[in-house]
């Protein structure tokens, strides 16, 4: 897999993690758009289960926008379909970074996993917000198509559900806590956990993944602006117990954890400002 392909995909993956800045300035005051530049470091296993990982760090965009239905904030990037006060449908988005088989012990001598992009539909309920709009509790049901890309070609790798239920407060800094299962189709468990009969050995032997349950996963975001510094964490628990794939001899271990954060300087910003 090309370098150039690796730097491209690590630069638009910090991109898409740095989009979730917080803001805490109130709906009348905001600008439209802000922009800024910083730096973000990430460790991640290869995939879901394996038990190898990597670290990066790269330099990020700092991106806000308030429009009325494209919104870009501490919330993420989504264009929204239907804007209510209590159901919100918008588009979803996730990414999974490249793995070169060279690098991971359990694929060796296997294909490479290209990037995976993933979009779709989301609808939320919004089952609770506090009169300060400081507290809220939300219910998200996000349905996603899976395309693999090296930036040269495209391959459609099936479709991923994970809703989930997430808690969200603001005291100054601004928390969020994310929990909920996954389910996958065929394809798209294929993809990450599938051995060909040609890529068997005596140690791995030959698998084919089934669609179904996909595993679990708990989400926790702390962020806050101070002036024109913004700092962001995140971290990511996987659990992989009771996986429709979870005898592949590729996995390696049944939960995993991801860690990031960021630091960002906002150099410029609109004298527009939006209610939105």
């Amino acid at each position: 897999m090309q370098k150039i392909n690796r730097s491209l995909l690590l630069i638009a993956t910090f991109a898409l993690l740095n989009i979730t800045h917080a803001n805490e300035t109130t709906p009348a005051e905001k600008p439209k758009w802000e922009l800024g530049v910083g730096l973000g470091a990430l460790s991640l296993p290869h995939y879901r289960g394996s038990d190898q990982r990597s670290e990066y760090a790269a330099p990020i965009p700092y991106i806000r926008y308030n429009g009325k239905r494209l919104k870009v904030d501490k919330e993420g990037g989504r264009f929204y379909f239907y804007n209510g006060e209590r159901v919100k449908v918008d588009i979803s988005t996730a990414f999974s970074f490249p793995v070169d088989s060279k690098d991971n012990r359990a694929r060796q001598n296997m294909p490479d996993l290209d990037a995976i992009i993933e979009l779709g539909p989301r609808i939320q309920f919004n089952l609770y917000e506090s009169d300060n709009k400081n507290l809220r509790f939300r219910f998200a049901l996000p349905l996603r198509a899976a395309i693999a890309t090296d930036l040269s070609q495209t391959k459609a790798t099936g479709w991923v559900f994970s809703p989930y239920l997430q808690l969200r407060y603001y005291s100054g800094w601004e928390s969020a806590v994310s929990i909920g299962p996954i389910w996958a189709s065929e394809e798209y468990h294929d993809y990450f956990y599938e051995v060909a009969p040609e890529y068997a050995t005596a140690a791995r032997p030959a698998y084919d993944a089934r669609s179904g349950y996909s595993g679990s996963r708990i989400t926790l975001t702390v962020s806050r602006r101070f002036s024109r510094i913004w700092f962001g964490f995140f971290a990511k628990y996987d659990n992989l117990s009771n996986a429709a794939f979870i005898d592949s001899p590729l996995i390696r271990q049944k939960d995993s954890l991801m860690m990031g954060f960021a630091l960002s300087w906002v150099f410029k910003e609109s004298k527009q400002h939006s209610r939105f």
